[in-house]
């Protein structure tokens, strides 16, 4: 057991894991999912080439064929064999949207999970979803960090990031669950603010709000157009994140990635210093931060902003 990354694991009273700790890669797209579908296929191909396949052995399916941008979707576990395979892949083909969600496990959180949501474009154009974007998720365990290292999960984000059409997008630890029950809300509140480099995450939430602004600082940060232009550029970014621990890079077509140090952190308390990169990267995207609602993962406002500003207080 690794002494820098913490074993965070809470259980329901049946015995089934409901939350663990692990890494979430995370990419935001302002673009219909017509638009993007061969880039997110190719990107699940990263992901499946360096995890194997075998680590997915369920999908999560509507139990209708609704409109992925529809609320209260009745939904059914489905187990990842070859033919329920080939329909994963025809439903990324679909012409006109996507919903996607693929787990280790059938009735408890794994380690290794895929979540999409690609969006209609007729939804993308309504004024009242102006901040709607698609976005894709993986999930990595921890034991994948410890026994492959940083550097492989930094190479399979970069592959990731150089395929798809990005406004936004990064890699963190993160507190990974699949439903927000009173007792995963219970325990990511008990445990975030000790270890602020875990990222309290919903990619629901975000898909619907976050637009082509960004949720904080994290362990890799990719960013693309306009939020690229907005912060002056890669040689701009250099200049105000001067830091041995930090690293600017270029990746063709108007994307970079922001490193903060060679692996992630988990901020804890008692190991302040290792946040320094972190607080400098937030003081620069202060003015493209988005703002969680009040009442967000059942947080007070008096939480919620400590939680916004954990870098910067």
């Amino acid at each position: 057991m690794s002494n820098r990354y913490p074993r965070i694991r809470r259980y329901d009273e049946h015995g089934p894991l409901m939350l663990r700790e692990g890494l979430v890669l995370c990419f935001f797209m302002r673009h219909s999912h017509d638009a993007i579908a061969q880039a997110v296929i190719r990107a699940l191909d990263i992901y499946l080439d360096a995890v194997g396949p075998e680590k997915l052995g369920w999908s999560l399916e509507p139990e209708r064929d609704d409109d992925p941008d529809e609320e209260g979707i009745e939904t059914v576990m489905r187990p990842l064999d070859s033919v329920q395979w080939a329909s994963v892949r025809r439903k990324l083909s679909d012409p006109i949207s996507c919903l996607l969600q693929l787990e280790e496990h059938e009735n408890q959180v794994g380690g290794f999970h895929v979540e999409y949501y690609g969006r209609q474009r007729a939804t993308l154009e309504r004024p009242a979803r102006s901040q709607t974007v698609s976005a894709l998720s993986f999930w990595l365990p921890t034991e994948y960090l410890e026994e492959k290292g940083p550097s492989r999960v930094r190479d399979m984000a970069v592959a990731m990031a150089r395929e798809l059409p990005i406004n936004s997008g990064y890699v963190s630890l993160a507190f990974n669950y699949l439903f927000r029950f009173r007792d995963v809300v219970r325990a990511v509140h008990e445990n975030c603010f000790r270890y602020p480099g875990l990222d309290v995450h919903d990619l629901s939430d975000a898909s619907m709000e976050l637009g082509t602004r960004v949720r904080g600082a994290y362990w890799l940060n990719f960013y693309g157009q306009p939020l690229l232009g907005q912060l002056g550029g890669a040689d701009r970014l250099r200049q105000q994140l001067d830091s041995p621990q930090v690293s600017v890079e270029e990746l063709g077509k108007g994307k970079v990635l922001v490193a903060l140090g060679a692996e992630p952190t988990t901020g804890e308390v008692e190991r302040k210093s290792e946040l320094h990169p972190y607080r400098a990267l937030t003081r620069v995207l202060e003015p493209f931060l988005h703002q969680e609602k009040p009442g967000w993962f059942s947080f007070s406002l008096e939480q919620l902003r400590h939680w916004e500003h954990r870098f910067t207080t």
